[in-house]
């Protein structure tokens, strides 16, 4: 595994801890890909014919083929271990963050800002889909607070994902944003943005590339987890990246009306409920100029999949504390968008690879191409790759 990029707050721990948490990462990757590659043949030799020959049909979508893998022993298998290999991540990361304290929230505490900023809000309400479990089994979500001025949530977010990912979203982490701001860039070399608003940024490893690929924009990101929010304005000011960080919720912020010319997320609605989904589309819509873009990178929707596909995207919701993961895969959001005020002629989908995983020249053609199939999702060769939603204004 690489290593992830130093700055003055990241937190790794010992020689010992990091070696944990390099084990955990190789573990869950192994767990995930190695034995989890094994999962498709089961099903099309052994779980699917038992299930043909039980009911006289095969399963006709993810929740039954779930049920039916889960009760077979590899699949059984195979969900325990992933499971584990989780609350493994967040175990190998924790103790170093929990012996920092309570210096560690006093360093950022005392923070001089020299590129960014940072406003906090306590009269906002951090909405129950974030604190009625832990997303991801990261223990204490993303808002939890056990100090004045705590920032130790962000900062188990950002050591925990990187460990999550194995190291394969670069050293900071942004290759999904840095992915998103590129395909943008590439695709609409003409439209250049003044000022981009992320929304639910957590600690800004996706926010901060939209700096990079923009350089002439002002920045700003919003989350209701004062804990990220601190941690991620932190960061941001250790890598030298202009970013306005506020606590808000992107159901209904403070912005006035036409603030901005991008409004982007990444990966935020898979864990947001189905109703404060439509919220957030009909705020980006109040918030964009006229000639503005809304664009948000999510997981492909599961319409057009077969229940084996559905099966493996579903697990999230049941088993690693994501409960709108099924619900968002479900949704017609050309549907959700046209109703919160989008022109229907308007919207978007497309498909981007991450930046990492291909050429320069082979990501521009992505880029350039709409890549989504008759079955709604976005295709490279035989890979699905994360999906983006949105329309002009």
């Amino acid at each position: 595994m690489a290593l992830q990029t130093e700055h003055d707050f990241l937190i790794t721990g010992s020689h010992d801890e990091a070696n944990r948490q390099a084990y955990a990462a190789a573990l869950r990757m192994h767990v995930l890909s190695g034995i989890g590659d094994g999962l498709k043949d089961v099903y099309d030799h052994r779980v699917e014919p038992a299930f043909e020959k039980a009911n006289s049909r095969t399963p006709k979508d993810g929740r039954e083929a779930m049920k039916a893998m889960l009760d077979d022993s590899y699949g059984k298998t195979w969900s325990s271990m992933i499971h584990t290999c989780q609350e493994m991540v967040w175990d190998s990361v924790r103790p170093a963050i929990e012996r920092a304290q309570p210096e560690f929230n006093e360093k950022i505490r005392g923070l001089n800002a020299q590129y960014g900023s940072l406003s906090l809000d306590a009269e906002v309400e951090v909405p129950r889909y974030v604190t009625a479990s832990d997303i991801h089994l990261m223990p204490g979500n993303y808002h939890t607070e056990r100090d004045t001025d705590d920032a130790s949530q962000g900062a188990l977010f950002d050591r925990g994902l990187y460990i999550y990912q194995g190291g394969f979203a670069g050293p900071l982490c942004d290759n999904n944003g840095r992915s998103q701001a590129e395909v943008i860039k590439r695709r609409w070399p003409e439209f250049a943005p003044t000022k981009i608003l992320d929304l639910g940024c957590t600690v800004g490893n996706n926010t901060l590339p939209y700096a990079d690929v923009f350089p002439d924009s002002e920045l700003h990101a919003i989350d209701v987890a004062a804990p990220c929010l601190r941690y991620g304005h932190a960061r941001a000011e250790a890598l030298e990246a202009p970013c306005h960080f506020h606590q808000m919720n992107a159901e209904n912020t403070s912005f006035e009306e036409e603030s901005f010319d991008l409004v982007v997320s990444c990966i935020l609605f898979h864990e947001t409920s189905r109703a404060s989904m439509e919220n957030i589309l009909k705020e980006s819509h109040r918030l964009l100029k006229p000639g503005g873009l809304m664009l948000h990178m999510e997981a492909p929707r599961t319409e057009g999949l077969d229940p084996y596909e559905q099966f493996r995207l579903d697990w999230d919701t049941y088993y690693n504390n994501e409960p709108f993961f099924s619900a968002w895969m479900r949704t017609d959001v050309q549907e959700v968008c046209t109703r919160v005020g989008f022109d229907r002629d308007k919207y978007i989908h497309i498909a981007a690879p991450d930046l990492g995983t291909v050429s320069d020249e082979e990501f521009t053609r992505y880029a350039k191409t709409d890549n989504v199939g008759a079955n709604g999702q976005g295709h490279w060769g035989e890979m699905v790759m994360w999906n983006m939603y949105g329309a002009w204004k």
